[in-house]
């Protein structure tokens, strides 16, 4: 991005960084520099910056919590947007018998979402206890754990969705046009996802917030939460009787190491950043655990953690 589109950008009117290092945006603290990091605070400034992106040929990333994604060292080119100073609300929109209609926008972080709906004694997003992240990055990720995925109570997801001749409209899919896999959502290429109604239903706070303790304390049990980490790097495979950690482990490459990045020893599927770790190390190990597990088991990993950036 050349100095007069800086400029440019710049006048649109957000909060705006240039240069600014990803590794101080994700939670692994890996990262080269965004040319631009911008912070809309309304759906207004946020379609003034896609259609200056799509104008000018830029390419343009939306940067939720940076949790589960890997930025290659030299950064990303373009525009990375981030929604979490202005896209922040949550509410109650409506309440019909037993159900409850929950707004919330996709800057909302999961832990603040989960807490809301503990605290207004609302059960469906408490699988989510303990998942770092976005309302945004929940939704295109159908993040989850074995007690369910965020799929399940979405009922519509409103986006910014790419147009013609370089404009954007604003669209709201209901859930039937919404097709989710496993840990994974078909939204359209180049969607910016804005907020989201989710369909919860009414029980005791009481019993909520005891199956998020559940949750978390098997999180620190099992979890490497105490230092930089990426999350799951590996999808559980769709046949049934494995499981990636497992597979790992079994190859024997708990606790191996490529510079400051190592196979996490109290998670076998976590890759943790103990000082000073670049993303060309967590790729050398996430390629070696790949081919080591095709060669001993015949399985093929699939990457759950989104790499992004140029190398």
């Amino acid at each position: 991005m050349d100095e007069t589109l800086k400029q440019q950008l710049a006048q649109i009117g957000p909060s705006v960084l240039f240069d600014e290092p990803l590794s101080r945006h994700t939670s692994i603290r890996i990262g080269g520099p965004a040319d631009a990091l911008v912070y809309p605070k309304t759906i207004e400034e946020i379609t003034t910056i896609a259609k200056f992106a799509r104008s000018n040929n830029l390419p343009i990333f939306v940067l939720g919590a940076g949790s589960n994604l890997l930025v290659r060292d030299k950064g990303i080119r373009g525009v990375v947007v981030n929604l979490s100073q202005g896209f922040s609300r949550i509410e109650i929109e409506r309440e019909e018998a037993s159900e409850v209609f929950l707004y919330a926008e996709t800057g909302v972080g999961l832990p603040r979402l989960v807490d809301f709906t503990a605290e207004e004694g609302l059960a469906g997003i408490e699988v989510l206890s303990g998942i770092p992240g976005n309302v945004g990055g929940a939704l295109v990720m159908n993040a989850g754990t074995h007690e369910g995925d965020i799929s399940k109570t979405v009922e519509g997801v409103t986006f910014l969705a790419p147009g013609k001749k370089g404009d954007v409209n604003l669209v709201t899919w209901p859930k039937e046009e919404i097709r989710y896999g496993y840990r994974e959502s078909h939204f359209p290429r180049g969607a910016i996802l804005l907020s989201a109604r989710f369909r919860l239903t009414r029980l005791s706070s009481e019993i909520i917030r005891g199956r998020i303790q559940k949750q978390r304390d098997h999180r620190l049990e099992t979890q490497p939460l105490n230092v930089p980490s990426i999350g799951s790097i590996f999808k559980n495979p769709t046949v049934k009787k494995f499981f990636a950690a497992k597979l790992i482990e079994d190859t024997g490459l708990k606790d191996v190491r490529v510079g400051g990045a190592r196979i996490s020893q109290k998670h076998s599927n976590w890759i943790v950043n103990e000082g000073g770790a670049k993303a060309k190390d967590v790729l050398t190990l996430i390629s070696l655990v790949r081919d080591k597990v095709k060669e001993k088991f015949g399985v093929l990993l699939e990457t759950e953690v989104k790499v992004v950036g140029e190398e």
